[in-house]
Order: structure tokens, then sequence, then C-alpha cells
């Protein structure tokens, strides 16, 4: 009879390991967009872009600047457009000095583009219109490295020695654009 109470108990707790492993599998194979973006004082990854009219850009190239950074997909481009038209007022405002030492980077996720050369047109087209160079993602890497939320806006700050120091996901409340505002510019004056 003692026997028996001992084997059913445990049975109940292998059934509770198996749960638990059952549960840590499901979170260790999370797919890529469920993972949380990069966090502040990681390394940023490197990356290879290229914009619409063939320009190539990589971190190597931004070293020594401010990055930041503005990932979307095609739909949600938008999302953070208050954030984007704050930080360009912001840019216009500093003297040149200061406008040199800050990169503002606009990225779309253009892996799943099957007409490139409608999107690279789309990407000259908008550019143009923003005044700013639009770099298109057409491998993932940089999604993949920065760990960006898939059909999401984020929004990276490198510092520049190439150390996260702001990353987030979805929009950014305008609560927030008093600190990003603070931390570009004591990162591009380094006071």
């Amino acid at each position: 009879m003692r026997v028996k109470h001992l084997s059913r108990n445990f049975r109940q707790a292998l059934a509770k390991s198996v749960l638990v492993a059952a549960a840590l599998l499901v979170w260790v194979l999370a797919p890529t967009g469920a993972q949380a973006i990069l966090g502040t004082g990681e390394p940023a990854p490197s990356f290879s872009l290229v914009s619409g009219d063939n320009k190539k850009l990589s971190l190597d190239m931004l070293r020594g600047k401010v990055v930041a950074l503005f990932y979307a997909t095609r739909d949600t481009v938008e999302v953070n457009n208050e954030l984007q038209h704050y930080l360009d007022a912001l840019y216009a405002a500093q003297p040149q000095n200061i406008q040199n030492q800050i990169y503002r980077l606009l990225v779309v996720n253009a892996m799943e583009a099957t007409a490139v050369t409608t999107w690279k047109e789309k990407l000259n087209e908008t550019s143009a219109k923003l005044k700013v160079t639009i770099y298109g993602d057409w491998t993932g890497g940089m999604f993949a490295a920065y760990r960006m939320r898939d059909n999401d806006s984020n929004f990276v700050i490198i510092d520049k020695k190439g150390v996260v120091r702001f990353a987030a996901s979805g929009k950014i409340a305008n609560s927030r654009f008093e600190a990003i505002k603070k931390l570009l510019l004591e990162l591009a004056t380094g006071k």
C-alpha cells in the first residue's frame, strides 16, 4: 500500500516537472518577433543597408555619430511620426556642429518586397519628400540582429561608440519625448 502511495506522488511530481519543462521550451523557442528589442548598454550589432538609390550604409560608417534609428514595416511607419517630427524639429534647431554629431536613420523592413524596383522607387520618393535618406533592410539582417519587433515601430539610440543607449518598440508616449531629447543632446555634445 505504501509503495502505491509513493508511486502516485512520484507520478504527480513527474507530471508537474513535464509541464514546467514544456513551458520553458515554449519560452525558449518563441519566434524572434516575440523577443525583446536590444537593451540599454548592449553593443549595437553591425548592419548593412541599401537605400532606394543604392546607397550603402553600415554601422562602421556611422562610428563617432549618435544614431537615432527608426525601424518599421510599411504598415507601421507612421506609428511614431510624432516623435520623428519632434526630433526633426530638434535637429533643425541645433547649430551645424551639433547636427553633424547626430545621424537620423530611417529603415523600412523590406524583406517581403516582391517588386524590389517599385519598393526602391517608393523609398526614393519618400526620401525626397522627407529630405532624409530611407534605407531598406532587404535581407532582414538588422531585423534579426537588433531583435526588432515585427509589424511594429522600433526606435533605438546608439551612442558614438556603438552602444545602445535607448531602445523601445511600439508608440513612444509624448511624455518620454523630453527625456529622449535630453539623451540625444547629451550624447551629441558629450555633456
